[in-house]
């Protein structure tokens, strides 16, 4: 337990229930183990069309909830429009006027200790936070977020969505870098994404707090897998994700069906049920979408495949599958951030010949038993307990300062 409590302020872009992706699990972590370490939590989050009685029920056990009805879709005539504006499209869609007169009359009453800001999306927050409070205030950064968006159009084909996005990786380089400076503190979630923006802007006061993973997992028991069974895991509304599977069912599937057709690849997560299988394809594909307990339907599968090519900060589900002790294929990017061992605790490939050529070896040499030395490494460094006692530890410092 903490020595003393804190009053925190935690500002969120989103619900972050339920719990079926990483920048839902990444928010979740942080207040649910700050609460268990007694600290009193005031948490404001965009509802964006999520179930209000819901959050509000399972968000009350761990804060004091403060849901403001809020969306932040996207739309073309707001990705028309911003092309004339210098705030990059997917911030510039958060900064809503209901978060600004919330965020008023919250000061009037209030005077947290911390104020903890989720995500770029609400850096804008600082500018008005600053004229209400002089209290520490640190930005989280899950990703960084001009990464993500110039890796993303560097995958482009389509060339309208190629320049568009190369357009407002521009603004995100002006943006990003100056925005992170304002703040306190800019809690990055990796050891590279602490550098890349520090290469940027010198001035970020930076620290690296990674992502964390439920102890319990550790402890779940393994079972026999299915033979020849793939798997892949990820909401497919964030793009990243659905790079990621486009290549892996375009240019890498069908060359793995070919030497061996009795591989199955199921599919978990949202949107994963309306994605378009190809013909050549879809009798080795197996659509779970979403599901309610993702580590039950798991734990009879064998091979995780992580091709991601895009992206940022660190993957969440990739260390839960570590955890579990689970064995993975992932592409560099897709392992970004993890002090993992290919060979070790993982294997890894990134062209689609060595994918392809990996996952094959795979079945053919014999499916690995449980891997150990990754739910080892897991423990050593990434449950959510030592996650936030660093957490605390940095606002303590920052209070002391």
């Amino acid at each position: 337990m903490a020595s003393s409590s804190l009053k925190i302020l935690q500002i969120s872009p989103m619900v972050p229930f339920p719990l079926d992706n990483g920048g839902r699990i990444g928010i979740y972590g942080i207040t649910n183990y700050l609460a268990k370490r007694n600290h009193k939590i005031d948490f404001v989050t965009f509802r964006k069309g999520s179930d209000y009685q819901y959050a509000y029920r399972e968000l009350s056990k761990i804060s004091t909830p403060h849901i403001l009805d809020i969306g932040a879709e996207n739309s073309i005539p707001g990705a028309v429009f911003n092309l004339f504006s210098g705030v990059p499209y997917n911030i510039s869609k958060y900064n809503k006027r209901k978060l600004r007169k919330f965020l008023r009359q919250y000061f009037k009453n209030n005077s947290p200790d911390i104020v903890h800001v989720d995500n770029l999306h609400l850096g804008w927050t600082i500018d008005l936070i600053r004229k209400y409070t002089d209290c520490p205030v640190v930005l989280r950064e899950h990703n960084v977020e001009l990464l993500i968006m110039k890796r993303f159009s560097e995958a482009q084909s389509n060339i309208f969505l190629k320049l568009y996005s190369k357009w407002q990786y521009k603004k995100f380089l002006s943006y990003e870098p100056g925005t992170c400076a304002k703040f306190d503190l800019c809690l990055m979630i990796t050891e590279e994404d602490r550098k890349f923006i520090l290469d940027l802007n010198p001035d970020i006061k930076t620290a690296v707090v990674p992502a964390g993973v439920e102890s319990a997992l550790l402890e779940r028991e393994t079972v026999p897998v299915i033979p020849y069974s793939l798997y892949h895991i990820g909401s497919l509304k964030w793009l990243p994700n659905y790079d990621a599977l486009s290549w892996f069912m375009k240019d890498i599937f069908p060359g793995i069906i070919k030497e061996l057709p009795q591989v199955r690849l199921y599919l978990y997560g949202e949107g994963s049920d309306s994605f378009k299988i190809d013909d050549q394809v879809k009798n080795n594909v197996v659509v779970k979408g979403w599901v309610e307990d993702i580590f039950e339907e798991i734990k009879d599968k064998d091979l995780a495949v992580v091709p991601l090519r895009i992206g940022g900060g660190m993957r969440i589900k990739l260390i839960e599958l570590m955890a579990l002790g689970k064995n993975i294929l992932s592409t560099s990017v897709g392992s970004e951030g993890i002090n993992a061992v290919p060979g070790v605790h993982l294997q890894a490939a990134d062209s689609a010949e060595e994918f392809r050529n990996e996952i094959v070896k795979y079945f053919k040499t014999g499916s690995m038993s449980e891997n150990g030395k990754a739910r080892q490494f897991v423990a050593e460094n990434y449950t959510w307990e030592k996650v936030a006692e660093k957490l605390e530890n940095l606002y303590l410092y920052l209070l002391n300062r």
